[in-house]
């Protein structure tokens, strides 16, 4: 065998491998249907060489060879405007016209209108021009890369592009009197085996997946072809009805493959890719520890577990709080993140957001290099986002496609588990209110009567006793009277609070409250309120509750401040889209972090002399009007934040931003 034709033969075989490849990773994508087409073309090009050599005399065979080259040129061009991330429009518009032009051209030569020679001319005057502008577009996209490893992608595509375009034109440039040598199957055969090498190293365009679907195809192909084989030989043999056999075989194999192919798939994937094993233990692990998780806590730990067995990293979850139903965290998602996500809510790598040019991918990746991860999960729950999984970068390799498939599967586990969360503390609200309920009516009947009689007792007192035994007397009744009081009504507003319809104008309300609180306000303690007027569908009665509860809350926080700055307590409402989000700052120490998951449970309480009951409140209320109320800790102080609904015909004002993400 001579070396063109071993060279033509090993250039058939490795571009066939490539379109391969492509075409069984395409689902629909024009970057891998027109890697396939131009993988085929060459393929083509390289089998018609073989059948021509080495007289190439032949006029059918000739115009065979040539029909491939029409389309290369925008078969090429569509390739490289896609992988550098050029929209599909745009595309379209370049390239179906060198379609057109291709059509024109194969008409013509197999009409007899155009002749070898001047087809072979305008091919090299068409193709030229288009390859070397295609080259100009990869280079310019090789000086975009930032990160080293897609640099290098970028890098084994460009060369692999300038040796397949100028090598093959090598083989036309003789003909118009160059004394260089044709080199056209050497440098496809070049190209092709850089691009395996780009796609074994540096997992190019994530095709490595697509190998393992191709060597399952293969070894079926080679096991049905041997059993055929042998079910003829035992056919002669035994000399039996050939029809009948393969008829019985046949039907056994429709009956089997459906059931086996998903089992051969996965048992030789996990032969070949032990990465990819070792990623579906990690999510069988994690769907198995997430199982009954009741805390935001327990799944990020699972979580980072899963993401370091799989891809040896680490990884922070983070939460879009006034999403979470019932639940609490700390670890607040950034806007930028929320409102990338929000956009195009799926799982995305920083390789793959260096290829788009969007703005809100281009966003997400200045958030990614910001925290130095490689990879965003979103968690979503009926389509709304209400957190995030980011991923550092992995130990060995990057994110293919094969990973992204794991990272879809980790964040509908995640979802599920937070779903499961808020079930479980919904049912444990539920049951808190049913057993508050039920000691609220008990208290209620036990306390009011003793509480008429030391009342009563206070009344004797004042009878002729010695002097200072009476003034003690009446301090401590008198105290203890006001303590049973206030546990009453503390329990009693958050076990029978109902929803009413009501209107408050919020300047009218917060001015009667002001004036109340005025009087007891410690000295130097500065106490702020927004003076935008806006209308609340809301009882005022429930809204004064709500206000007392957070800004006593707040007035006991500021004052055991000890940084030396005064006081400070910040009160703003604000509104838009029909809610409206209450907030109440204040420049204290903060909330403790072991307070923050049970912040607003019952009875939950680091004040000494609270009853645990106000912050309950609270979000009984902003509940009973469909709003929520959550928490959190600001770079001074902490904040607490109620949303509730505007009175109809009211909607001023912008979301008071925080890192809750109440908008």
């Amino acid at each position: 065998m001579s070396w063109p034709v071993a060279v033509a033969f090993g250039s058939a075989f490795l571009n066939g491998v490539i379109g391969a490849l492509a075409y069984l990773r395409a689902r629909g994508a024009p970057i891998y249907r027109s890697l396939a087409i131009l993988s085929f073309s060459f393929s083509f090009w390289s089998i018609s060489y073989l059948r021509n050599w080495p007289d190439f005399d032949d006029p059918l065979w000739m115009k065979i060879l040539f029909t491939p080259l029409a389309w290369m040129p925008a078969a090429g061009l569509s390739f490289i405007l896609s992988y550098t991330g050029m929209p599909d429009r745009d595309r379209r518009q370049r390239c179906w016209p060198l379609y057109g032009l291709a059509a024109i051209a194969l008409v013509g030569l197999w009409s007899g209108r155009i002749w070898l020679e001047a087809y072979r001319v305008g091919f090299v005057f068409v193709a030229f021009p288009v390859f070397t502008t295609g080259i100009v577009v990869l280079y310019r996209h090789i000086l975009r890369a930032e990160d080293p490893d897609e640099r290098n992608r970028r890098m084994y595509l460009f060369a692999a592009t300038v040796i397949a375009v100028f090598g093959g034109l090598t083989d036309f440039i003789p003909k118009v009197s160059s004394p260089i040598p044709a080199l056209a199957n050497p440098a496809l055969m070049a190209y092709s085996l850089i691009v395996l090498m780009a796609i074994e190293r540096h997992h190019l365009m994530d095709l490595r997946e697509a190998a393992g679907q191709a060597g399952v195809l293969l070894g079926v192909s080679l096991f049905s072809a041997a059993f055929l084989s042998g079910l003829a030989w035992l056919t002669r043999k035994v000399e039996g009805p050939l029809f009948l056999n393969f008829f019985m075989l046949n039907l056994g194999l429709l009956l089997a493959i459906p059931i086996l192919w998903e089992r051969i798939n996965r048992s030789f994937t996990r032969w070949v890719f032990v990465q990819q094993s070792r990623r579906d233990r990690a999510l069988d692990a994690l769907d198995r520890g997430l199982e009954g998780a009741a805390d935001l806590g327990v799944v990020a730990e699972a979580a980072a577990e899963m993401v370091r067995e799989a891809w040896g990293t680490s990884c922070e979850l983070l939460w879009v709080q006034r999403a979470l139903r019932g639940l609490q965290s700390r670890a607040v998602l950034p806007e930028r993140v929320r409102a990338a996500l929000a956009e195009a809510p799926e799982p995305a790598t920083a390789a793959g957001l260096r290829r788009s040019f969007g703005s809100a991918d281009a966003d997400l990746l200045a958030a990614l290099r910001e925290r130095r991860c490689e990879a965003v999960v979103p968690v979503l729950r009926e389509g709304e986002l209400i957190g995030a999984l980011l991923i550092g970068p992995p130990a060995q390799g990057l994110f293919d496609a094969a990973a992204l498939k794991s990272l879809n599967r980790l964040g509908a586990s995640l979802a599920r588990a937070v779903r499961g969360a808020e079930m479980t503390m919904g049912l444990l609200h539920a049951d808190r209110l049913a057993q508050l309920g039920t000691l609220s009516a008990g208290i209620a009947h036990e306390v009011r009567n003793p509480l008429s009689a030391i009342l009563g007792a206070v009344e004797l007192m004042q009878m002729p006793i010695k002097e200072t035994d009476r003034k003690e007397y009446l301090e401590i009744l008198q105290r203890e009277v006001e303590r049973l009081n206030g546990t009453l009504t503390d329990l009693l507003d958050y076990a029978s609070a109902k929803p009413k319809e009501g209107r408050c104008d919020w300047l009218e309300l917060w001015g009667r409250v002001e004036k109340l609180m005025r009087t007891d306000l410690p000295d130097g303690l500065v106490l702020e309120a927004s003076k935008e007027p806006v209308a609340l569908a809301v009882t005022g009665a429930h809204l004064q509750q709500i206000l007392f509860n957070l800004v006593k809350n707040a007035i006991r926080a500021a004052v055991l401040d000890g940084a030396g700055s005064p006081p400070t307590v910040r009160v703003r409402l604000e509104g838009e889209d029909g809610r409206a989000v209450l907030c109440v700052e204040d420049n204290g120490p903060g909330i403790p972090e072991e307070m923050m998951a049970r912040l607003f449970a019952p009875f939950a309480t680091a004040s000494v002399g609270g009853t645990g009951l106000g912050l309950a409140t609270v979000r009984r209320l902003a509940e009973l009007y469909g709003g929520r109320a959550w928490a959190e800790n600001a770079e001074v102080g902490a904040r607490f934040l109620v949303e509730l609904p505007l009175a109809e015909g009211d909607n001023k004002g912008p979301i008071v931003e925080s890192n809750g993400d109440p908008s």
